[in-house]
């Protein structure tokens, strides 16, 4: 069983890892619907007119825009440090490689994570645009401001990430996690 360790004669049971993220995630999600309980009430899950949802589209077009300069970005680190030369010829890369790969790393995990949270964030947002579209628009903000900050947190060690990193994801976890919750309590009428 790949549950159980060996120490010498005697076998016992190891830690299950996927205990524990299960069961914060499920208790995230119950203290999220208890605040969306009292801070959703009243709300419906209707649509509202379109020019209430004009934050949410602008939110929309700034991650969008944010996302493909992380991208463009991740094409030029690669590119400068010599991994797209590399592959192709003998080529030195452009730039002497004065610790590259702590910023490519940064460059390549930066568009990564993004990509990661897009469609979640997105989807979020929009739902909870159909509860409290002002309110999804404000979120939207705060989450494109930390997606802008992640480079900055993520540092350029080439082994791991700062510590500082958790600055900009867990908030942006948050705010997801908090909309989808509260979308759904207020579209079964939970609230």
């Amino acid at each position: 069983d790949a549950c159980l360790k060996e120490e010498g004669e005697n076998f016992e049971m190891a830690p299950n890892p996927d205990v524990f993220p299960f069961l914060f995630q499920t208790s995230v999600y119950v203290v999220f619907g208890i605040v969306a309980y009292f801070t959703e009430s009243g709300q419906e899950f209707a649509p509202k007119s379109i020019q209430e949802f004009r934050w949410v589209i602008l939110d929309t077009f700034a991650v969008l825009y944010v996302y493909g300069l992380f991208r463009f970005r991740e094409g030029i680190a690669n590119q400068v440090y010599g991994v797209e030369s590399k592959k192709e010829t003998n080529e030195e890369p452009l730039i002497p490689p004065a610790n590259a790969a702590g910023k490519l790393r940064n460059a390549v995990r930066t568009a990564g994570n993004a990509l990661e949270q897009l469609p979640l964030f997105l989807i979020s947002m929009y739902m909870y645009a159909f509860v409290r579209p002002f309110l999804a628009g404000i979120f939207g903000a705060i989450e494109i401001v930390l997606y802008i900050a992640y480079p900055f947190v993520f540092g350029c060690d080439g082994k791991k990430a700062s510590p500082l990193l958790h600055l900009s994801t867990i908030p942006r976890y948050m705010l997801n996690e908090y909309m989808m919750v509260a979308s759904i309590m207020v579209l079964f009428q939970l609230v």
